[in-house]
């Protein structure tokens, strides 16, 4: 069989979509990019399995994968997160605020005089050192509710632990595996 550049296509336009994730200016344009690649990453799966599925070879061999994309929380996550996007009105994504963290620099325990804002500017009076840190408002992850069952926000992923508040490590962690997939298929049924 000859070997298809579709899923290969389909793979660099997921990579775009995280790119472009990463480049995001607003949450509005990261939801957008997240997605655009939810779409893209089972887009892989799909070109893949027409191609390839032309083989009488195929339905036996694709059976592993089949269950993986059922079983890993990771994999069956994202599957069913592009379908509820697509099928529902659901969000697949929320948004956390924005913070601002007050802590001693040295030690577990902060006394602050006085702390007040003045528009962007904060003042804080404390006798010890202090340290401040901002948090931006970032895309978070919601829990997936698809053809009345709920899918939770992966943990694991072919049982390693993944950090699932990280959106683009979710995606890059997907993006490796159907890389590998395509890999692993066209060593299977190229000639």
């Amino acid at each position: 069989m000859q070997k298809s550049q579709q899923p290969h296509v389909e793979l660099e336009r997921a990579r775009s979509s995280i790119n472009t994730m990463q480049a995001s200016n607003s949450l509005d344009e990261f939801e957008e990019n997240w997605k655009d690649f939810l779409h893209r990453i089972e887009r892989v799966w799909n070109k893949t399995a027409n191609h390839y599925g032309k083989s009488p070879k195929w339905n036996g061999w694709q059976g592993k994968i089949l269950k993986l994309r059922k079983d890993d929380q990771l994999l069956s996550y994202l599957i069913n997160a592009r379908g509820a996007e697509e099928h529902t009105v659901d969000d697949v994504v929320g948004r956390q605020s924005g913070g601002i963290g007050i802590n001693p620099a040295e030690g577990n325990s902060l006394y602050i005089e006085h702390l007040s804002f003045n528009g962007p500017n904060i003042f804080i009076k404390s006798p010890q050192k202090i340290k401040v840190e901002f948090f931006a408002a970032r895309t978070v992850l919601l829990p997936i509710k698809n053809r009345g069952r709920v899918y939770p926000v992966p943990k694991n992923h072919l049982g390693k632990q993944v950090d699932s508040s990280n959106v683009i490590q979710i995606a890059e962690i997907a993006l490796e595996f159907y890389r590998k997939f395509i890999e692993e298929v066209e060593q299977a049924f190229v000639r």
